[in-house]
């Protein structure tokens, strides 16, 4: 039996962003797969992924006393310790990832290594970043790059169902990501509720969220006419991260900005249509699988950094309010369509997951495509070869620089003596 540990450290929408990873290691027969979370995440990621060992570290415990965190942590490396690991995937660039490296044997990590305190990226990350330059081009969904550590990934269509109404009725609406900016306002949200409101024929409305946006579903309620109100529910603050799966589970469709919640809808094979804006860009983080539908805002500085001030005083807002969006939402197609809008429906190809433009023009479109050719014969082939020759020089630049295919992965084939061979 070969053991494989998979360290996901980051937020909700990452653990489930994991599956096809996950699945494709436990998909090779005779494999035991080890996950290791955040502690706040243990009792999601077991049911998520009931067959993987689940191990929990106090990643996001900032408050707590450092010297019980470390002795938290110290707890689960040892058990850690004891485990013959083959292979050790950390698929996200933090310092936390590089710490974690450090404390396993070179040639058994993927994605990223701590090699004798120096830091290093394997070839598809330094891809990875090479494509983060320019966002705008972005060709492969995070779910796909991080199984694209694996080297046989399942079929993109083996990971998420095909999404389909439960039948009830009713409608989610996920109030507020976790950044801000990424969300609608709720004056411009309450305008899209009332479109699908009157398109679906008045149906029952389940606000859901934390404690935290309580304050977002009283200015909602505000905004709501009163027959709008009387159908709707609030469970924002009552549903933990194990109950979420059952209060998604039944809806018709999931109303959403880029969040979790919107990752485990389609886990769930719950329909969604999500609200991209500011530095959410589908094609890199949209919602995995066939016929989900995404509203993403296409201004010249989109997609931006979310950390950095808005100069245009979020004008990607803008589009969620025109007149011919809303009545596209509410079933009618009068009206020009809003400039800088894009109607997306998300689809599977060779390489995973993809999103096709059914409303407005993108004009980054045919780069997009020509880079996610060329990162299909990568990938699916020999990785330490040239980028692929019928990309245009400039793509090929971008895509590949010299140093990323004309230097190997040394970290795994280098021999390292002394005190790096006792590591994990």
């Amino acid at each position: 039996m070969r053991d494989v540990l998979v360290f996901q450290l980051a937020r909700f929408g990452d653990i489930v962003q994991s599956k096809r990873l996950l699945l494709s290691l436990a998909a090779q027969g005779n494999t035991r797969v080890h996950f290791c979370v955040d502690h706040s995440m243990t009792a999601l990621a077991t049911m998520l992924y009931p067959f993987a060992e689940v191990h929990g570290l106090p990643a996001h415990n900032s408050g707590t006393d450092p010297a019980a965190v470390a002795a938290d942590a110290y707890k689960t490396f040892a058990a850690l310790r004891e485990i013959n690991l083959s292979e050790v995937y950390l698929p996200n660039f933090s310092p936390l990832s590089f710490a974690c490296a450090s404390l396993f044997r070179p040639e058994v990590l993927r994605g990223y290594a701590r090699v004798r305190g120096q830091d290093m990226r394997g070839k598809l990350s330094l891809i990875a970043f090479n494509l983060m330059r320019d966002r705008r081009f972005a060709p492969l969904n995070l779910v796909d790059l991080w199984a694209a550590l694996h080297p046989s990934p399942i079929p993109p269509e083996k990971v998420n169902p095909i999404p389909k109404a439960a039948g009830s009725g009713r409608i989610g609406i996920v109030m507020a990501g976790r950044e801000s900016r990424r969300s609608l306002p709720v004056r411009e949200l309450a305008l899209c509720v009332q479109s699908i409101f009157q398109a679906r024929g008045g149906p029952r409305l389940v606000c859901i969220g934390s404690k935290a946006e309580r304050p977002l579903v009283r200015r909602l309620a505000r905004e709501l006419p009163p027959a709008i109100m009387q159908n709707m529910e609030d469970l924002t603050g009552k549903t933990s991260l194990t109950d979420l799966p059952d209060a998604l589970g039944g809806l018709d469709m999931l109303l959403t900005p880029d969040t979790g919640a919107m990752h485990l809808a389609a886990h769930l094979g719950v329909p969604v249509q999500a609200f991209f804006l500011s530095s959410a860009w589908c094609w890199e983080t949209g919602p995995y699988g066939f016929g989900h539908k995404i509203w993403q805002a296409l201004k010249n500085c989109s997609p931006c950094r979310e950390n950095d001030p808005c100069p245009t005083s979020s004008a990607c807002l803008r589009p969620f309010g025109h007149p011919a969006f809303l009545a596209h939402l509410a079933g009618k197609c009068d009206g020009d369509w809003p400039e800088r809008l894009l109607g997306c429906v998300t689809s599977l190809d060779r390489l995973g997951a993809a999103c096709k433009t059914v409303d407005g023009d993108d004009p980054y479109e045919p780069t997009r495509r020509e880079l996610r050719n060329g990162l299909f014969d990568y990938l699916g082939g020999a990785r330490t070869d040239a980028p692929p020759s019928f990309l245009s020089q400039e793509l090929a630049e971008f895509l590949f620089t010299e140093k990323d295919w004309m230097v190997p992965d040394n970290w795994q084939q280098t021999p390292f003596t002394g005190r790096e061979d006792s590591g994990m």
